[in-house]
């Protein structure tokens, strides 16, 4: 027996419609605002996305200003002997000690000169820094002591030696100094707040005071001046004021001459 016909009522049928459309235009309306949603989160975060990228610029940018920087100084060893900044070999047969001002413009003239000697010498010869800063070029050239002790201990002995050549090429020299003395220390990697801290700190007032009682000791009063000195015997020949290269090797063969007459006499 057949089962008669469920009718729906026209009310019945009307909800149910209602309820479609309805569920529907919740679909369409969620569907369109899905754009704006994303759009909305992407400018939320655009200006994060935007600030790192430009960080890492940054950061990529000075760290190719240090790397240009520190360039030409490969020979400055790091594991240096506390308080002393050498260039080149620890092991080599000769030393130049020089005594030098960073505000002194003879000293930014005679730079180079041991620099290339170092570099030409296959390791016989190296040269240490001493630094003396000039009471007539205080006290800038005291601050440009400090601040070359402060890269050498945040960032090394290679920083160290470009440093004084940014400090000699920045300088107006005679006591009137480089404008940006954070900003040079940066560019040769030292981080601007470690390196203010180290500056407020003064801890490396004593090292200078060494090297200027060290060369009142041995008379010196002018820079730059250079200790030619013989690591096997202890003999060395001081070289006054901002001499050629030529001087500096005529020190090292009154040295040999010195040693051999010296190894003559023992025989």
């Amino acid at each position: 027996m057949s089962k008669p016909e469920k009718k729906t009522s026209p009310a019945m049928g009307a909800g149910a419609a209602l309820l479609s459309i309805a569920a529907l235009g919740v679909a369409l309306v969620s569907h369109s605002t899905l754009p704006t949603r994303v759009e909305q989160e992407v400018q939320r975060q655009v200006p994060a996305i935007v600030a790192a990228a430009t960080a890492d610029l940054e950061r990529e940018k000075k760290s190719l200003v240090v790397a240009a920087n520190l360039k030409g100084w490969e020979l400055a060893e790091e594991n240096m002997p506390a308080g002393r900044n050498i260039y080149g070999s620890l092991n080599a047969e000769y030393t130049l000690v020089e005594f030098s001002d960073l505000e002194c413009s003879f000293c930014k003239r005679y730079h180079s000169t041991p620099k290339d000697l170092v570099q030409q010498t296959g390791g016989r010869v190296n040269w240490e820094w001493q630094h003396l800063p000039l009471g007539f070029h205080n006290p800038v050239s005291n601050t440009a002591s400090h601040a070359a002790l402060c890269v050498s201990e945040i960032s090394g002995n290679k920083a160290f030696w470009a440093f004084t050549q940014l400090w000699f090429d920045a300088s107006a020299l005679g006591g009137r100094g480089a404008p940006n003395v954070s900003e040079l220390a940066a560019n040769v990697g030292a981080p601007q707040a470690e390196f203010q801290a180290c500056m407020d700190s003064q801890r490396h007032q004593g090292v200078i005071d060494e090297h200027v009682a060290r060369a009142e000791k041995e008379g010196i009063t002018g820079t730059p001046g250079t200790y030619v000195v013989d690591n096997t015997t202890g003999n060395r020949v001081f070289v006054r004021g901002a001499q050629p290269a030529s001087s500096l090797l005529a020190a090292i063969k009154q040295l040999q001459g010195m040693r051999d007459s010296a190894g003559d006499a023992d025989g």
